[in-house]
């Protein structure tokens, strides 16, 4: 056997290096998969928990910029490696050392975060209570982003409450206001009543005065409302950048105005004027009276329901236009054609006077008959105003008013009202109010089904729950029906029970209705883009990994 030479052995010794270097980028590719593998789980996991909300684009790049600097620094090129194999091997027993160390600190870290005192579920039980007390009075996009009121400026706070509860107030005291002044003018009619005879004075608590006074505190309370509006919402007061003119604000002040000029600026002309003129600034007022009236489309605006009616008959003016213009061809033809038919019996001297004047006013002339139809149309007692045709004249014209009566009466009124119903649906549906609004009070229900499932999982009623009390109440057959109909797919309970805790063992009510809330129905298609993103971002990365330690380990061969 040869003996080997002092080549062989160096042979031998870059070999050993090299395999040392393999082992060394074993080692770091074990790590950096793992370090990889957690981070997609991370991941998955804020997916679940942000899928109510949009995805956070933040959170996304700075995993990508750990995943770029973690492969700069954890991969490196094997010519890099080659070209310090001359170096002393104390260097990779210090980097093998360096390595153990973090190992060692990492599996302390843990050790030390599982020996945690058993004082901190309680403290996540009150933080849970209080921000379940929270959730239930935000609004859904709060709850679902994880934003509160807080910070918000006062000058916002106040702008919002100008625009929300402070409208709904308002709208209240419209509704008041309108009702005083329904009780007014029934008052004014007794008071007519008794001044004709028809009607006996009877007692009652009610005066010009009071109506008066009711009249100025009103006008203050109106006042006071359009100069908060202008004090607080400044240029949004007559002009939103989102809305556009604010045309409801300028038509509150021009009604301020109405009544401030009807109550002070009035009375006032009036009492150093001559009795005529007075008699002409009180009909004066009583024009400006009428005007208050309007105020009535106030409560439009205010009202949701009511203002989606005002809307529907907006957007639909196009197709009611329309449906005016089928109707008048219909009515019309078929007047032309009555009129002039029933014109010579109407001019027959042998037929009864009485007969031919009742026959006259109804479809004597075409103004007359088109009159007619348009009775017949639309007022429904359509029978009365043909029946004196068909007894009087002769029975053989119900061929010409029948198919009227079925196609007009019966078929395209149903037709345009059905257009009216598709332009309401519509009109709704596209109102980004109605739809959060309607969105908002779907979630809060379906949450409070949550809260009462919670409830029922909590045997001892301490605020959360243990994986025990959540399997065993998983396991109930009512249970996973009551889920099924809150379109809740259950499989694996215990994969369930890591996803809906944060890791410490335990779920709270927020987590429970928060998590099940987000795992309702199927995946959303931006959830599985995500995921297959990050997931071919991994496949390309252990490909990269692969082909980085093929490489180092061709000139390890011998």
């Amino acid at each position: 056997m040869p003996v080997p030479t002092g080549d062989g052995k160096q042979m031998l010794h870059v070999h050993s290096l090299d395999m040392e270097l393999i082992q060394l980028l074993e080692q770091r590719v074990q790590s950096t998969l793992t370090a990889k593998f957690a981070q997609q789980e991370d991941l998955i996991r804020r997916l679940l928990c942000s899928r109510a909300a949009e995805h956070d684009w933040e959170m996304s790049k700075s995993i990508a910029a750990r995943e770029a600097n973690g492969k700069t620094q954890g991969l490196q090129d094997p010519e890099q490696f080659a070209s310090s194999r001359a170096a002393n091997q104390r260097d990779w027993e210090e980097v093998s050392k360096s390595i153990e160390a973090e190992a060692k600190s990492s599996q302390i870290l843990r050790e030390q975060q599982e020996l945690q005192p058993p004082a901190q579920p309680k403290v996540r039980r009150r933080e849970s209570a209080l921000n379940m007390k929270w959730i239930r009075r935000a609004p859904l996009s709060a709850l679902w982003m994880g934003e509160r009121s807080d910070g918000r400026s006062l000058q916002k706070r106040l702008q919002d409450f100008m625009r929300g509860p402070f409208d709904v107030i308002i709208g209240a005291i419209v509704i008041l206001n309108i009702s005083f002044m329904i009780l007014l003018t029934e008052w004014n009619g007794s008071v007519i009543d008794q001044a004709l005879g028809l009607s006996e004075p009877s007692p009652t608590w009610f005066s010009s005065e009071f109506f008066s006074a009711a009249e100025y505190i009103f006008f203050v309370i109106f006042l006071l409302d359009v100069v908060a509006k202008m004090c607080i919402l400044r240029r949004e007061w007559y002009y939103s950048q989102r809305e556009g003119v604010m045309y409801l604000n300028l038509f509150d002040a021009l009604l301020v105005t109405i009544n401030f000029v009807e109550l002070i600026l009035l009375p006032l002309i009036a009492q150093a004027d001559s009795q005529e003129l007075r008699i002409n600034h009180v009909r004066v007022i009583k024009l400006l009276r009428m005007g208050r009236t309007l105020r009535i489309v106030k409560t439009l605006s205010v009202f949701l329901p009511l203002r989606v009616l005002v809307g529907t008959c907006i957007a639909s003016l196009g197709a009611f236009f329309w449906s005016l213009i089928l109707l008048l061809v219909l009515k019309i033809t078929f007047a032309l054609i009555v009129s002039q038919a029933l014109q010579s019996w109407i001019l027959d001297e042998s037929q009864n006077l009485q007969d031919r004047l009742q026959i006259h006013a109804l479809y004597g002339s075409f103004l007359k008959a088109t009159y007619t139809m348009f009775e017949i149309t639309y007022s429904g007692g359509w029978p009365t105003l043909v029946r004196p045709v068909l007894d009087l004249v002769d029975s053989w014209y119900a061929a010409a008013f029948l198919p009227y009566v079925t196609l007009v009466v019966f078929a395209v009124l149903r037709i345009v009202t059905a257009l009216f119903l598709k332009e309401t649906l519509e009109s709704a549906a596209q109102d980004a109010e109605i739809v959060i609004e309607e969105t908002r009070r779907t979630a809060l229900k379906y949450q409070e089904k949550l809260v009462q499932l919670f409830n029922y999982f909590d045997d001892d009623k301490d605020g959360h729950l243990s994986p025990e009390e959540f399997i065993e109440a998983m396991s109930l057959p009512n249970v996973q029906q009551y889920l099924r109909f809150l379109d809740v797919s259950v499989r694996d309970v215990r994969p369930l029970f890591d996803i809906l805790s944060d890791g410490d063992g335990l779920i709270t009510i927020s987590e429970f209705c928060k998590g099940l809330m987000q795992l309702k129905g199927q995946a959303r298609a931006l959830d599985m883009v995500l995921l297959q993103h990050d997931s071919a971002k991994l496949l390309k990365q252990c490909e990269e990994i692969h082909r980085l330690v093929s490489k180092s380990e061709k000139p390890a061969r011998p």
